[in-house]
């Protein structure tokens, strides 16, 4: 598994993806998932979804409330 984290100006946030999932990533595909979930301070449990190269080398998320947060910077570990 490789974590991927993303900040997005005031926080950070991070997803696990596949050994298969981060070569279709790193190799500029678009990919989207669903995220493992995580409680938001206002909404309570909610699902992260994740967008991978939608352009090239964006990342971004967004939540069923509406929410998108939008990587400035990211690393794998």
């Amino acid at each position: 598994m490789v974590t991927i984290t993303i900040s997005y100006g005031y926080d950070v946030h991070s997803i696990e993806v596949d050994d298969v999932t981060y070569a279709a990533i790193k190799s500029g595909k678009k990919v989207t998932l669903a995220g493992q979930g995580f409680v938001h301070e206002e909404d309570g449990p909610v699902v992260d979804h994740w967008v991978f190269n939608e352009t090239p080398g964006d990342i971004y998320f967004w939540l069923e409330n509406g929410a998108e947060f939008r990587s400035v910077n990211s690393w794998v570990e």
